[in-house]
């Protein structure tokens, strides 16, 4: 049997990612720039992957 929360992980994962994307963004320069790219890139790479796996 499946738990009730097991489908809301990956949505969970990807809006907690997006969401230090969001803070990094906005804390400063250099490395957080990166962070920030890596936190709002990570919805699209499952976007990607997703639709990638279905074909």
């Amino acid at each position: 049997m499946i738990a009730p929360y097991r489908p809301l992980l990956v949505p969970l994962l990807l809006a907690i990612t997006s969401l230090a994307g969001l803070v990094a963004g906005l804390l400063g320069e250099g490395p957080w720039d990166m962070a920030a790219w890596l936190g709002l890139a990570a919805p699209l790479a499952a976007i990607a992957w997703s639709w990638r796996r279905s074909r």
